[in-house]
């Protein structure tokens, strides 16, 4: 294989993990900069609050948490609907917004940290299934348009 075709299928591999990881960083980010260094129960909740998010989005997915799982190929168009631009930064976003409206209700650090985890994970994986699917609908008026 060429290494121009490695580094492609590598990137494509890599892409979901690396949206979701600047994701992730970036809310604790966030929530470092506002309540400053977490206490080990503040790590732990947004530990928790990541977890749930995403055990709440597997079972909804999967129809529950101990079920096989086939993976399909997947097929991108673009680099740029692999590197997810709109997903992290409209979470991030997001994140922000969460932080900004606890900070108001004075919602205590632990609570905050996993309120901030559930967002982080839940808002990223939603905001990828909009991502995939406007880039469907993108792909179905492009093959529209070259039957014309």
């Amino acid at each position: 294989m060429h290494p121009r075709d490695r580094l492609a299928r590598t990137l494509l591999d890599e892409s979901w993990a690396y949206g979701y990881t600047l994701t992730i960083w970036g809310a604790g980010a966030f929530l470092i900069a506002e309540y400053g260094v977490p206490s080990h129960f503040d790590v732990l909740g947004y530990i928790a609050g990541s977890l749930l998010g995403f055990a709440g989005l597997t079972w909804y997915s999967f129809g529950g948490l101990l079920v096989g799982v086939e993976r399909e190929g997947r097929n991108v168009r673009s680099a740029v609907e692999m590197v997810h631009l709109f997903a992290t930064f409209c979470n991030l976003l997001l994140a922000l917004a969460v932080i900004q409206v606890e900070h108001l209700f004075a919602v205590v650090e632990p609570i905050g940290f996993f309120a901030v985890g559930v967002v982080a994970t839940v808002g990223y994986s939603l905001l990828l299934l909009v991502e995939e699917v406007v880039g469907e609908r993108y792909r179905a008026s492009e093959r529209a348009g070259d039957g014309e």
